[in-house]
């Protein structure tokens, strides 16, 4: 890779980490405004860890689509490939904030319910992540 298409695609794994990003923090915040809509506020804290498997679940999905349609990150379409796969998808799914949901469930002793979340994520995303292979295919 030359220094001229490492810069490109440096550039464009930051944009579309950014926009993954920001797409994740607008389900989380929908997520909560819908809660607050309906008089749930108290239940602000319960819900908040469970704004995060859509963004996963959206990331698989989409990663599963980038692959069918583009392919691996050789060839051609190798920048596009970097955008969408590193940038937008990792800026969209988050394994550290998921992480950080297992471990704030335990803490409240509703250990069932992280194992729920965990299960329900891993299990979910893999199916997203397939099926975004198949329709694209």
């Amino acid at each position: 890779m030359s220094a001229g298409t490492f810069l490109a695609a440096m550039l464009l794994v930051g944009v579309g980490g950014g926009a993954g990003s920001v797409l994740r923090w607008g389900i989380r915040t929908l997520g909560l405004r819908l809660v607050a809509a309906q008089g749930r506020e108290h239940l602000r804290e319960e819900i908040g860890p469970w704004t995060t498997v859509p963004a996963n679940v959206l990331a698989c999905f989409v990663l599963g689509v980038v692959v069918s349609l583009i392919g691996s990150s050789g060839g051609g379409g190798e920048l596009m490939y970097m955008m969408l796969a590193a940038g937008f998808c990792g800026g969209l799914s988050t394994l550290s904030t998921a992480a950080s949901d297992v471990i704030e469930l335990v803490r409240r002793h509703t250990f069932s319910l992280a194992l729920a979340y965990l299960l329900l994520s891993v299990g979910v995303g893999m199916a997203a992540l397939w099926l975004g292979l198949v329709l694209a295919s």
